[in-house]
C-alpha cells in the first residue's frame, strides 16, 4: 500500500463532545486553620443568589474554617467567557495569586443560554406567533415566578433533542476551552493553590415523574457538561467537588425548583436553597485538609527524614497467592508503595488466580495469573501510576475526539511481559459508557488506539494494558474501535481512518454492495472529496441548487449541497475543458488534491524542486505551483518504495483521511 502521509491521532474542531475519564486528585497543599485567604469565583451559585447573608456555601466554608473570604462571584448570568475575562482584572488577578483556596462555579449559564437559543429555534419552526428569541424564551421560563404547567408543556416536546443539538455542542466546547484557559491562568499565577471546580447538579432532579422529560433532559445535559468540567480539571491538577452526586443523594430538595399551586404551576428556579448551600459547603469542607484540633497550637515540623513505609508483607501475600483456590481473588493493599516483587508474580504465574492490587482510592490493578506465562522470567514491576500528567503534545491531545481527555503515566518502563487490567472508578458517569485508551508513541509522536471497555454498573472502567507508556483515556458514548470490516487495526491508515470516522469528516458507505465498508483502498471521487471538505467545515448552509451549475450534477443528488458549497468557496471549480462538467464520479488525482488545498490556503507562492522525484516532470502544467506548495508543506510526499511523487495517480480514501487528519492537527 502506498501512503501519502504517516497518520497521527486527532479530530476536526467542532466534533460532538464526548465524555472523559475523571480521575482527579486533591493537590497536596497543607495549611493550618485560620487566616487563610479564600477566593470564590463564578456565577450566582457562589454569589448566594436567593439565600440570606451568611448562607452561601463560600460563606459557610469560610466561617467553619476561619478563612478570609473574598468573593468575585456574580449573579448577572456569569459564563465561562466572563470567568476568563475576569481573571485579567488587576484586583482579581492579585487576589488569585495570593489565595490559599479557590472555588469556582461555572457552566450552568453556558448551558442555559444554549437551551434558550435551541428552544427559540424549535418553537419558531412549529409554533404560531410573532417569533421567538432566546431572550424571550428566557423571560417566559426563567422569570423567577411560578409558571403554568401548560406553558412548560408547550416546550417540553422539544427537549429530547437538546443534548445532541448544535447549540448544546457549541456551549460545551466553549465551556471546555474557557475553563482550560482559566485554570491555566490560575495555576500559572499560583501553582500551589488548593483549587476546586464545583460541578453542576440537576436542579429538577427532585421534581418527580410529572416532569420526567425535563428531569431526564437536564440529567443528560448536566452529565455531559460535568464530563467536560472533570476532564479539564483533572488535566489541570484541580479537584472537582461533586455537587451532582451530593444533590442527587439528598433526601430533601436542595433547590428552589418546585411544583406549586396543587400541581398547576412550576417554579423553575435552578438555584440552590439554603439546604443546598449547606450540602455544597459540606462537600467542599470534606475535601480540605483536616484542621488541627487546637488552632492555637503551632504545627509540628515534619522530620527531615520521615520514616519509610515498609509496605505490604509480600512473603505472606505470596503464600496466600500460592494457596489460593482456582477462580479466587486475593486483595492486596499496597500501603502507599508501588512495586510488586517477582515472588508474588511467580506465585500467580500460570494459575487461575487473580491478585487485585489497590494502588489508591478508585484505582487498582487486577493481575490474572493465567495471563502470566508459567515459564516466564519474572522481575519486580513498578505499578505506580500518576494521573493528570501532561507529557503528550497538546496538538495530539486536542485532536482526540471528545473533550479534553485525562492523561496518565505509568512508572514501569516498557512491556510488562503479560497483560494487566487497570480498574478505575469513574466519577458521575452512567454504566454503558465506553472508556477508550490510547498509548503515546514518543518516537513516532503519535497516539495509538489500544482498546476500549464499557463502564460497569458499579461505575468502574477496566482497561487491558500490556506495556507502560503515557496514556490518554477518553469516555465516549461509543467505542473507538474501527467498525469497518475493511479497516484493520495496526495498519498505517488505522488512526487516520479512526479520526475521520469519529470526527465525521468521512464515513463509510451506507448503501449498495459496499455498505458498511470504509473503502480504504478505493479511489476517491471528486464528489467524495467535496463531501469530506463540507463535513469538515461543519456542513454550513448551502443551496443544493448550486450544484446544477455543472451539467453533470443534480440538485437532488447526495452530494449536491457539498458540491455547491465547495464551488461557492472556490475550492473545487470543475473541469477547465469548457464542458461545464464537475465530474462527481471522476477519480481524484494527487495533483488535483494539491490544487484544492492550495486554493484553500490562498494560493501561496512556492518553489519546491520537483526534479528531486523521478517523475516530478510529469506534473501537469496547471498543477505545478499547487504541487510545489504541497511538497514544500509536506502535504504530498514521495512513495516509500519508489520515491516517485505520482502526481497523476488516483488518491485512495484512506490517504485522504491521513491528509485531512494532518491538516486538522496543524490547526489544533
Amino acid at each position: 500500500m502506498r501512503t501519502v502521509l504517516q497518520g497521527r491521532g486527532g479530530r476536526l474542531l467542532g466534533v460532538l463532545c464526548a465524555l472523559v475519564l475523571c480521575l482527579g486528585f486533591l493537590p497536596a497543599r497543607a495549611f493550618a486553620a485560620g487566616g487563610e485567604s479564600y477566593v470564590a469565583l463564578g456565577d450566582s451559585i457562589s454569589d448566594g443568589y436567593g439565600v440570606g447573608e451568611g448562607e452561601s456555601f463560600p460563606e459557610l466554608v469560610a466561617a467553619k474554617r476561619g478563612f478570609s473570604l473574598t468573593s468575585y462571584a456574580s449573579s448577572e448570568g456569569f459564563t465561562s467567557t466572563d470567568l476568563v475575562a475576569q481573571l485579567d482584572e488587576g484586583d482579581v488577578a492579585a487576589s488569585v495569586a495570593a489565595a490559599d483556596v479557590i472555588t469556582i462555579t461555572v457552566g450552568g449559564n453556558d448551558l442555559m443560554e444554549a437551551l434558550y437559543g435551541y428552544l427559540a429555534e424549535q418553537a419558531n419552526a412549529v409554533l404560531p406567533g410573532p417569533g421567538f428569541t432566546a431572550d424571550k424564551i428566557e423571560g417566559m421560563l426563567a422569570s423567577g415566578e411560578p409558571i403554568d404547567m401548560s406553558m412548560l408543556d408547550s416546550f417540553t416536546g422539544f427537549l429530547d433533542g437538546f443534548p445532541s443539538s448544535s447549540q448544546a455542542h457549541a456551549a460545551l466546547m466553549q465551556l471546555s476551552g474557557n475553563l482550560a484557559k482559566a485554570l491555566s491562568a490560575i495555576k500559572a499565577a499560583n501553582p500551589d493553590v488548593t483549587c476546586f471546580v464545583v460541578n453542576q447538579y440537576n436542579p429538577y432532579g427532585h421534581l418527580g415523574d410529572s416532569l420526567a422529560t425535563v428531569v431526564n433532559t437536564f440529567d443528560t445535559g448536566v452529565q455531559a457538561l460535568n464530563a467536560g468540567l472533570s476532564g479539564v480539571a483533572s488535566a489541570s491538577g484541580v479537584t472537582v467537588v461533586d455537587a451532582y452526586g451530593v444533590f442527587k443523594a439528598a433526601t430533601e430538595n436542595p433547590c428552589n425548583a418546585a411544583i406549586v399551586d396543587g400541581g398547576s404551576k412550576v417554579n423553575l428556579d435552578f438555584h440552590p436553597n439554603a439546604h443546598g448551600h449547606d450540602l455544597l459547603a459540606q462537600a467542599v469542607d470534606a475535601l480540605l485538609p483536616a484542621a488541627p484540633e487546637d488552632p492555637e497550637t503551632p504545627p509540628v515540623d515534619e522530620p527531615e527524614n520521615p520514616p519509610v513505609q515498609d509496605g505490604p508483607n509480600w512473603a505472606a501475600i505470596a503464600a496466600d497467592l500460592a494457596a489460593a483456590k482456582p477462580g479466587s481473588t486475593v486483595e492486596v493493599d499496597m500501603e502507599g508503595t508501588t512495586k510488586v516483587p517477582a515472588s508474588a508474580l511467580a506465585a500467580l504465574a500460570g494459575r487461575d488466580v487473580t491478585a487485585r492490587v489497590e494502588m489508591a482510592p478508585g484505582i487498582a490493578w487486577e493481575i490474572d495469573g493465567a495471563a502470566i506465562p508459567a515459564d516466564a522470567a519474572l522481575s519486580d514491576i513498578d505499578l505506580g501510576i500518576e494521573v493528570g500528567t501532561a507529557g503528550i503534545p497538546a496538538d495530539l491531545v486536542g485532536l482526540v475526539a471528545g473533550m479534553p481527555a485525562v492523561q496518565a503515566t505509568l512508572a514501569h518502563d516498557g512491556p510488562f511481559g503479560f497483560t494487566l487490567t487497570l480498574a478505575a472508578s469513574v466519577a458521575g458517569m452512567p454504566a454503558g459508557v465506553y472508556a477508550n485508551a490510547y498509548s503515546y508513541d514518543e518516537d513516532a509522536e503519535a497516539l495509538n488506539f489500544e482498546g476500549s471497555a464499557v463502564v460497569s454498573e458499579d461505575g468502574v472502567a477496566r482497561l487491558s494494558i500490556d506495556h507502560a507508556s503515557q496514556w490518554l483515556v477518553s469516555l465516549d458514548s461509543r467505542s473507538h474501535a474501527l467498525p469497518f470490516p475493511d479497516a484493520l487495526e495496526g495498519e498505517w491508515y488505522s488512526e487516520a481512518v479512526r479520526w475521520a470516522w469519529l470526527s465525521g469528516a468521512m464515513t463509510g458507505y451506507d448503501a449498495g454492495p459496499s455498505a458498511g465498508l470504509f473503502g480504504t483502498g478505493d479511489a476517491l471521487t471528486r464528489a467524495q472529496l467535496a463531501s469530506a471538505l463540507y463535513k469538515a467545515a461543519g456542513e454550513p448552509e448551502a443551496d443544493p441548487a448550486g450544484a446544477a451549475a455543472f451539467v453533470d450534477c443534480s440538485a437532488v443528488s447526495w452530494y449536491a449541497e457539498a458540491v455547491a458549497w465547495a464551488a461557492s468557496q472556490g475550492l473545487m471549480t470543475g473541469y477547465d475543458d469548457g464542458t461545464g462538467r464537475f465530474g462527481p464520479e471522476g477519480e481524484l488525482t494527487r495533483e488535483q488534491l494539491a490544487a484544492v488545498f492550495w486554493r484553500a490556503a490562498g494560493e501561496p507562492a512556492a518553489d519546491a524542486d520537483l526534479s528531486a522525484f523521478p517523475d516530478g516532470d510529469s506534473t501537469s502544467a496547471w498543477a505545478l505551483e499547487p504541487v510545489e506548495w504541497a511538497v514544500e508543506t509536506g502535504l504530498l510526499k514521495g512513495y516509500d518504495d519508489t520515491g516517485e511523487l505520482g502526481p497523476a495517480d488516483p488518491l485512495e480514501r484512506a490517504q485522504l483521511a491521513a491528509v485531512l487528519m494532518r491538516l486538522a492537527q496543524e490547526v489544533a
